[in-house]
């Protein structure tokens, strides 16, 4: 993966400009995906997605746009289901990963069941998730989180969430998402250190969580193959519990996608063997049903400016939307607000310092943007995950949020090419 162009000024602070962004500019770094390439994968992808999409993403040096291009271009027959289905995990996971999630959204929710609209009611309350979920976790051992692997404000929101967590004694954090033992050592994810992980904000999730101190825990079936649902879900639970089991104080977090977190004894998934196993009732989360299409949470969402999670005061009891999961409590995000009509705010101010990002006079039409922590690149290359990405329009200057840090900004086109690369200091 390469680099663009764009000159990150601080210019009068002042005047309340964003600080200055100390530029230096760097010799460009290739790795390149010929346009036969792009051709020959093509071709194969109309009749095999997921694997060869998936294959792309390597194939390329980790050029996300290449899967993410493959994704777009490709077409799936409708009315063979599985092969529909396919397509559409590989466009609407790789739209999350270039940060296209506006585009994301809709192609998810277009393979949805939802169909109606949440209304309000009266007898709930919406309160400050983070503030309610602090509350809850004084009296919990184990909280567990699940989230839509497509949607990146499930990780944003739980790296918010961290810093009280910590404070309120919890140690562990189990990440479904995450393959590699040991990670707290080098204190950042590779591309190889998992899937869902080299999407930004899964990483900027476990970067935060190492930070913080806490101890993370892959749990899937990495190294011990699960050959079924059944034996996957009793993998995870039993995972969970062992540690704990040699811990037994401890407080943790459980980070799993979608279903997981289904305590319905019937469906008898990962959280509900886990209670079995252990004998602690996890507080259950559901992040896996927001979306920004308008049919679900839109009139929920008209009332709100932050994640809430809705409480019936005098009951002491929680309102659960799910069709599908029997757990405790949903978040429900606000609406987005889109920059450009394009990019979503919460995506690019995720970072606690601004910087004003001003593009050279070129053209960069779908190419990628992506910031790098300096540190890591140096280290690895095209193995480092970016702490940011998005797909870039014709030129155009973006305000982003960055942490405090030294960071390169790359821009490659598709194939490979690296257009240009400059380091940031914040």
């Amino acid at each position: 993966m390469q680099v663009n162009s764009f000159i990150l000024l601080l210019f009068l602070g002042i005047f309340g400009y964003p600080p200055y962004c100390y530029t230096q500019n760097l010799p460009p770094n290739q790795v390149t995906f010929t346009q036969d390439s792009i051709v020959t994968y093509l071709k194969r992808a109309h009749t095999d997605p997921m694997t060869v999409i998936l294959k792309s993403y390597e194939a390329s040096g980790y050029n996300y746009l290449v899967p993410y291009y493959l994704s777009i271009e490709s077409k799936a027959d409708s009315t063979n289901k599985p092969l529909y289905f396919a397509h559409r995990t590989m466009l609407t996971t790789f739209s999350s990963f270039v940060g296209d999630v506006k585009n994301n959204e809709m192609s998810y929710m277009d393979s949805r069941h939802w169909e109606t609209d949440i209304l309000e009611d009266a007898d709930y309350t919406a309160l400050n998730a983070v503030d309610e979920i602090t509350r809850i976790a004084r009296g919990r051992q184990v909280i567990m989180l699940n989230e839509s692997h497509t949607d990146p404000r499930g990780r944003l929101f739980l790296s918010n969430l961290l810093p009280v967590l910590k404070a309120e004694g919890f140690a562990y954090l189990f990440i479904e998402g995450l393959h590699e033992e040991n990670i707290d050592k080098r204190g950042f994810p590779l591309q190889t250190s998992g899937f869902y992980t080299s999407e930004p904000m899964f990483g900027n999730l476990i970067r935060k969580a190492i930070q913080l101190g806490f101890k993370l825990i892959p749990y899937d079936c990495n190294e011990t193959p699960c050959n079924t649902i059944a034996e996957r879900e009793q993998h995870h639970a039993t995972t969970i519990y062992e540690t704990l089991k040699n811990d037994p104080k401890a407080k943790a977090i459980v980070f799993a996608g979608h279903g997981h977190i289904n305590k319905d004894p019937e469906k008898n998934w990962m959280a509900y063997r886990f209670k079995t196993l252990s004998g602690i009732d996890p507080f259950c989360i559901n992040q896996s049903i927001n979306s920004e299409a308008p049919q679900l949470f839109h009139h929920l969402r008209q009332r709100i400016n932050q994640p809430v999670i809705y409480k019936n005061l005098k009951k002491d009891a929680y309102r659960e939307f799910s069709k599908l999961n029997l757990v405790d409590a949903t978040i429900v995000f606000p609406n987005t607000n889109w920059i450009d009509n394009r990019y979503a705010t919460w995506l690019l101010h995720s970072g606690g310092i601004p910087c004003t990002l001003r593009l050279a006079d070129k053209k960069y039409d779908q190419t990628l943007l992506s910031v790098f922590e300096c540190n890591e690149f140096d280290q690895f290359g095209a193995l480092a995950v970016p702490v940011l990405n998005m797909v870039l329009q014709e030129t155009t200057d973006q305000k982003i949020f960055l942490d405090k840090g030294s960071y390169y900004i790359r821009v490659v086109d598709l194939y490979g090419q690296e257009i240009h690369k400059e380091k940031i200091t914040l």
